[in-house]
């Protein structure tokens, strides 16, 4: 029996299957649907952006991973197997190089390094530039967020966050529903966004709610790019409700070279960066929910269907 690789080549599939062998010499992987030679023999599907009915080939397939820590990619394919569970991963490095990401964001905006680097005589010299507020607003407190917000805790910010149920995290005021997001909005002046894309959080960022934070808050979006409503941005950045966004998820990726988003002096974009999957990282969850799947114990990071990551 098999393990399925399913990965772009950006995304290094050898690697993921070196380190996967590294750890257990004697699983036969195969890489890409195309060299699958006897599907009966598929029992494990490791994807990312797979071809639409893809997984229905395989009969004896027993659980199927992304290779992320979101489930939307998996959930776009509107002809999974019925009835075979998805995992997500949870992963540590993931969230350092997230964390990472978000607070050079935060401090590039808060010593206004930027308008440094495009001005040199930005302020005066020997006085410190400094951009006012000290609240973070996160939206989403799952594996991501609960580890970003310890990393601004550390650094003396004042950490908020919300999600679509009440959390207990410590040392950060949580939040939840209709009126904890606008209670959260109104006080933060650092807005970040990784919520996962559902139903619920498609067009969430939009004028209604950005016009909810404080005059002057700053936007990282690193969730993903249809939660924010592009046309909306540049208005709520031009009247000061905004004072600038950093965007590293779009709604088309790459962002079209002729994107507003690419010109605009209050926009920070980046190519969708601000982590990644390292496979020697990831291995050994991948490799043991494989060993529970095939073994039909409980799967780790199981994906909610209900909601949708």
């Amino acid at each position: 029996m098999s393990l399925l690789i399913c990965l772009p080549d950006s995304m290094q599939p050898r690697s993921l299957c070196s380190a996967l062998m590294l750890l257990d010499s004697e699983l036969k992987i195969i890489i890409g649907p195309e060299n699958v030679q006897n599907p009966d023999e598929v029992e494990f599907a490791v994807v990312w952006n797979h071809p639409e009915g893809l997984l229905l080939n395989y009969p004896n397939l027993k659980a199927i991973s992304s290779y992320g820590h979101g489930a939307d990619g998996l959930l776009a394919d509107k002809k999974l197997p019925v009835g075979i569970p998805l995992v997500r991963l949870a992963d540590v490095t993931m969230a350092v190089w997230m964390s990472e990401y978000l607070l050079a964001v935060v401090l590039l905006k808060r010593r206004q390094l930027l308008e440094h680097a495009a001005n040199q005589e930005f302020v005066e010299w020997g006085i410190a530039a400094r951009h006012p507020g000290n609240q973070i607003g996160i939206l989403g407190l799952g594996y991501l967020g609960k580890a970003a917000a310890k990393v601004f805790l550390n650094m003396g910010f004042h950490v908020s966050g919300w999600s679509r149920t009440i959390k207990q995290v410590n040392g950060v005021s949580c939040f939840f529903g209709i009126e904890g997001l606008t209670e959260m909005l109104n006080k933060t002046d650092y807005l970040i966004n990784l919520l996962p894309l559902t139903k619920e959080t498609y067009d969430l960022l939009n004028t209604k709610t950005l016009s909810q934070l404080k005059r002057g808050a700053y936007l990282i979006n690193v969730g993903r790019g249809q939660t924010l409503v592009d046309e909306d941005l540049i208005p709520l950045l031009e009247e000061g409700q905004l004072s600038g966004a950093c965007l590293d998820v779009f709604r088309t990726e790459p962002l079209p070279e002729e994107h507003p988003f690419r010109k605009h002096k209050k926009i920070l974009v980046t190519p969708h960066n601000s982590s990644s999957t390292l496979p020697e990282s990831v291995a050994p969850q991948i490799l043991e929910n494989y060993k529970r799947a095939i073994s039909g114990t409980q799967l780790l990071n199981l994906v909610d269907l209900a909601h949708g990551y």
